[in-house]
């Protein structure tokens, strides 16, 4: 780990705001009451138009941690402001975080103490609980979520609940425009590499609004059920997400072969990059089974399906779902 205490490593917040006037005074007032304070807030302002920046600037005056602020001159997406405000952040654990949430307070000492756990994480995910815009909890957590919609405990990704080792810049920088999403990009690479740890209790509150970037149906208020995962699933189109997921597949594997020896080199240890790079090939070559299945008219696609189920490759998607929606969808 290089550091032997969470108390030596350095923590770096990295936050995007995009006219947040609304919310954000509450989420900085939570990074105040840390028990383990940062040692750093790196904020990447989207061209915002309220008062946002006055009120970062105010906070500033009076944390008492460094508070880096990065104007863009023009919007550019919540996607490009986070990948800045990590590349300017110098910590040795680098959290997330949104401009409308609320941190409890032993949020960054819990995850600190995760990173120093035997397995050595890459990368951390705290369980939310999810509010209203009011900030009134509700009596759900994202996690719960995820679990309630019969999805698996590696599917629960949130980027304001992410944490990650800053040396994992060098894979995860730049992000890949084509993922549309920096947290499950960042949590794809800690799954990759079998080095993620979830935190299975909340951390937080997570705050919907409707301004909210988040559209994803486990982050509803109410309750969700798999009867949600199947109308959400089936409403995707199956040979989009075999084409984006081949891409991110083999952007991956480049990341991999150009840029692992550094990260190696960086952690002082070994990552058994050859054998990550042999999983991920087997998964491109599944996945283009698939596609090539999706290609074939309805009715001749049985046997091709049939072969998939026995030799369990709907295991790679969401199983009986991926099955029947790949007889199903022309």
């Amino acid at each position: 780990m290089g550091a032997s205490s969470g108390q030596a490593l350095k923590v770096s917040i990295a936050m995007a705001t995009y006219n947040g006037e609304k919310y954000l005074q509450e989420q900085l007032e939570s990074f105040l009451h840390q028990t383990r304070p940062p040692d750093e807030l790196v904020v990447c302002d989207d061209a915002s138009f309220d008062s946002t920046i006055r009120i970062i600037e105010a906070f500033a005056k009076r944390a008492p941690f460094l508070v880096h602020v990065h104007c863009n001159s023009q919007n550019m997406g919540y996607l490009k402001a986070f990948e800045r405000a990590i590349r300017f952040s110098k910590g040795n654990i680098i959290f997330l975080s949104d401009q409308d949430d609320v941190w409890f307070p032993e949020k960054i000492e819990r995850v600190l103490n995760a990173f120093q756990c035997a397995d050595s994480p890459l990368v951390v995910i705290n369980d939310a609980t999810i509010t209203d815009h009011h900030l009134k909890p509700t009596k759900r957590t994202i996690l719960q979520q995820v679990l309630s919609a019969r999805l698996s405990v590696g599917s629960f990704v949130s980027g304001c609940c992410t944490a990650f080792r800053s040396e994992l810049k060098t894979i995860l920088l730049p992000f890949p425009q084509e993922y549309g999403g920096h947290d499950n990009w960042i949590h794809q690479i800690g799954k990759a590499l079998g080095r993620r740890k979830v935190i299975p209790y909340p951390l937080q509150y997570y705050r919907r609004s409707q301004f909210a970037t988040s559209q994803y149906f486990v982050n509803k208020t109410r309750r969700v059920t798999i009867i949600d995962r199947i109308l959400f699933y089936m409403s995707q189109n199956s040979k989009e997400a075999c084409l984006k997921r081949l891409k991110l597949l083999h952007i991956l594997v480049e990341r991999l072969i150009e840029q692992g020896p550094k990260l190696e080199k960086a952690l002082g240890e070994t990552l058994e990059l050859e054998k990550t790079i042999k999983r991920i090939r087997e998964e491109q070559r599944i996945v283009n089974k698939r596609l090539a299945l999706l290609e074939k008219p309805r009715l001749k696609r049985l046997p091709m399906v049939w072969q998939m189920w026995r030799k369990k490759e709907y295991e790679y998607f969401s199983g009986w779902m991926s099955l029947i929606r790949d007889l199903v969808q022309k």
